[in-house]
């Protein structure tokens, strides 16, 4: 069910989260200039969320090395009522036509947290979304309160004086607010009127730190951190990790405005940050890279900084942590991720014959499953109803037994006929029995115990086969079932002719 599914994902996502900050987190104590270096921090962000969206794939496509965990499950409805107008005689028949394996889904309850947090999920988002479009109309309401400064302004604007590179809109408002550059396709520079009250030089730094955001591409840079975080709303980890890549912005400004200057300028620069986070009454804009925003709670830090110099750190070292470090945080989340699989322990209370019906989950008979013929259909070779289900495999693939048994049959001349090749076949509990045609090698022979999961032969195309192959069929009390009762929907991982045919066998 996807909505357990994408509990599972997101259960995936904090941890792949928390790795990812722990990571970057240490790196930073060796080399502290990570911290004014916003591509590992967005890119920490990034795993969660692919981690998020890899673990919403099929299990069959999604790889794994942690078992699948078993979760409670009962009948489907469509499966409890065929059995009661079928009556305990004929249970199985109800449940095990020719064409689909018996029908199961989660317990209530594992639906009920499922459908729950889906729910949940959905409103947070509807609260992000809220909480984006009041900002942006609070940003639309100060773009529209303020004034466009000409040339003849901008010229008389002692920040704008003998700056030499193109500007943005350049707007003023008289509101205790931050400078800050409002949009993201065209950034809109939008200046405070107070701001000309400071020093000359405070004034030009201030315009300096803004422009290189744009010239960066910061805005871009911080929608796509705010989208991140948006989709990953209950995840603490990618939240501390879009303010520390918000962080890193304004100290990544902070190092490019101050290189070379001497430490007056930085003072001066430092003072300019103190005065205007006195003077800023109105909060902060989650949407708007502002000078002065509190994007952590560490200012005082930053002051220091400013002072002393942002430690620097070789871009290739932060790309390195990047782009190497981080992947392996997505795959190791991914692949320490179980699949779901539900599993009937018994029937609703009150129906034996339905408790009688539930069937064990097996495990797979070979490594890797594609289904070249389906359970039911007409079977092209022979004309007739397919007793079984085929694995198309290459010639000497491993085969292993699903559940523990008994062989009860290793032989080339099953049933006295050469045409099965070499075949297998094992008893197990519950008065089931798998069989395997057309195999390559046999290693185990009649009266042997095994175990599930233990290899029995590889597969091949002996006996009379049109090619390399595995057939497996599975009797319970002497009548054929569909093996895919056993071993789980099998339909992702078919050939199309296979599927094509199993959709004109159900429409028959």
């Amino acid at each position: 069910m996807f909505a357990l599914l994408f509990l599972q994902a997101s259960i995936a996502s904090v941890l792949a989260g928390a790795a990812a900050w722990l990571l970057l987190r240490s790196a930073a104590r060796t080399w502290p200039g990570l911290e004014a270096r916003r591509t590992p921090w967005l890119l920490g962000a990034a795993a969660a969320a692919l981690t998020l969206a890899l673990g919403l794939l099929p299990a069959s496509a999604r790889p794994s090395i942690v078992p699948a965990i078993e979760l409670p499950a009962v009948l489907s409805n469509a499966a409890a009522d065929a059995s009661s107008r079928a009556g305990d005689a004929s249970a199985d028949d109800a449940l095990f036509d020719e064409h689909d394996a018996m029908p199961i889904e989660p317990a209530p309850a594992l639906l009920w947290l499922g459908y729950s947090w889906l729910a949940l999920y959905s409103a947070g988002l509807a609260v992000c979304a809220a909480r984006r479009l009041q900002a942006t109309r609070r940003l639309a309401g100060l773009l529209a309160a303020s004034q466009p400064l000409d040339r003849l302004s901008l010229a008389d604007h002692a920040g704008f004086a003998s700056l030499q590179r193109a500007l943005p809109e350049v707007r003023e408002i008289d509101a205790p607010i931050a400078p800050m550059l409002v949009g993201l396709t065209r950034p809109v520079l939008l200046l405070p009127r107070h701001l000309r009250d400071f020093d000359p030089a405070q004034q030009r730094l201030v315009i300096e730190h803004e422009l290189t955001h744009l010239a960066r591409r910061d805005p871009m840079w911080m929608h796509a951190s705010f989208l991140l975080q948006a989709a990953q709303w209950f995840n603490p980890m990618v939240s501390r990790l879009g303010r520390q890549m918000a962080w890193a912005q304004e100290l990544g400004c902070d190092r490019t405005v101050l290189l070379g200057r001497p430490s007056a300028q930085r003072r001066a620069y430092a003072a300019a940050l103190v005065a205007q986070m006195r003077m800023q009454t109105v909060p902060g804009h989650g949407t708007a890279l502002a000078f002065g925003g509190r994007v952590v709670d560490a200012v005082g830090a930053r002051i220091n900084m400013i002072r002393d110099g942002v430690p620097a750190i070789p871009r290739a070292v932060a790309c390195a942590l990047g782009w190497a470090a981080l992947p392996a945080v997505i795959a190791a989340s991914v692949l320490l991720q179980p699949a779901l699989a539900w599993h009937i322990d018994a029937g609703p209370a009150g129906d034996p014959a339905l408790a009688a019906a539930a069937l064990p989950h097996w495990q797979a008979p070979m490594q890797r499953l594609r289904v070249s013929a389906f359970f039911g259909v007409l079977h092209a070779p022979t004309g007739r109803t397919h007793g079984g289900i085929d694995f198309a495999t290459p010639t000497g693939t491993p085969v292993f037994a699903p559940a523990d048994g008994v062989v009860v049959a290793s032989t080339n001349r099953y049933l006295g006929e050469s045409k099965w090749g070499e075949v297998v076949a094992i008893e197990h509990a519950n008065g089931l029995r798998s069989l395997y045609a057309h195999m390559d090698r046999r290693q185990v022979k009649e009266g042997d115990h095994v175990a599930a999961g233990q290899q029995i032969g590889t597969s091949g195309a002996t006996g009379k086969a049109t090619g390399p192959h595995l057939h497996m069929e599975v009797t319970r009390n002497g009548g054929n079932i569909d093996p895919q009762a056993l071993l789980g929907n099998l339909e992702a991982n078919a050939t199309r002719t296979a599927l094509q045919r199993l959709k004109a066998s159900r429409a028959s």
